[in-house]
């Protein structure tokens, strides 16, 4: 009987002991700090530590974090207020990233533009929220600086994906393949060009696929000798197999002596059936 009162005056004790230590230093610790709830709240997310809170979508490539940051993302353009997919775009950032945690990767070599946004890539767990953009057509890809550049072959294989099937902005695009003799009518446009090969010219620092007879007016795709170990480990066919073969090109249209597209992805390039 003894021990149970012993027993019974030391849990009384440590309790009356814990209420009384609570209150110390709840005085004078204070309440823990909202940040401090918000970076737990964050990492049960799976945001992860210096994770954000988006608290206004402003459109399709552009949202504003805690604290009225603004942040645009790198190497994709959504569409304009008024151009069309403008709601669509905006809907689909909402319903992905709006009152969610993220974690915003600044670009250390240009961390602001012109407008005082900031220049970043945005993530939502391991999903790169400019590629979801990209891959369902609510966007187009736009490098600027060399933090786009570093992640243009991924953007640009992914945004390829979206536009040959006619997703999104490519559904308004009607026309998006192309005879080999009117390329030059699409410079700077993302377009799939046929035709044959006439031949196919070994230079010393890329090779060239000749559409026509005069290189300088006609229609070639190029593909740079430093990345041709690459391309034939994605499946590239060998090169000089070309020649005589009909094939699809599929990429930005530049001008430089003529038409081309600059082969930098084994999809780019496809054979395909004789159409004429």
């Amino acid at each position: 009987m003894e021990l149970k009162r012993k027993t019974s005056n030391r849990l009384f004790t440590g309790m009356v002991l814990g209420i009384v230590l609570g209150v110390v230093f709840g005085k004078v610790l204070g309440p823990a700090p909202g940040k401090v709830w918000e970076r737990l709240l964050a990492r049960t997310s799976g945001a992860g530590e210096g994770a954000r809170m988006v608290d206004k979508v402003i459109d399709g490539d552009t949202i504003e974090i805690d604290g009225g940051e603004r942040v645009r993302y790198i190497g994709v353009d959504a569409p304009e207020l008024g151009e069309p997919l403008y709601e669509e775009a905006r809907d689909f950032q909402e319903k992905v990233v709006l009152g969610a945690y993220v974690r915003i990767e600044t670009c250390k070599e240009e961390p602001r533009d012109g407008y005082k946004r900031t220049l970043a890539f945005v993530h939502k767990g391991n999903v790169d929220v400019g590629e979801q953009l990209l891959r369902y057509g609510y966007a187009r890809t736009l490098f600027m600086g060399r933090c786009g550049r570093a992640v243009a072959g991924r953007y640009r294989k992914i945004e390829r994906g979206a536009f040959l099937v006619g997703l999104g902005v490519w559904s308004l695009q009607d026309t998006r393949q192309v005879d080999h003799t009117d390329a030059g009518r699409y410079i700077g446009c993302l377009m799939s060009v046929t035709g044959k090969v006439v031949n196919v010219h070994e230079g010393p620092k890329a090779f060239h696929l000749n559409f026509g007879k005069n290189y300088r007016t006609d229609f070639t795709a190029v593909l740079f000798r430093k990345d041709l170990s690459r391309l034939v480990e994605e499946g590239l066919h060998p090169v000089t197999g070309y020649e005589g073969r009909f094939v699809k090109v599929t990429g930005i249209l530049k001008e430089y002596k003529g038409p081309q597209i600059i082969v930098e992805s084994a999809d780019q390039l496809t054979l395909t059936p004789r159409t004429h």
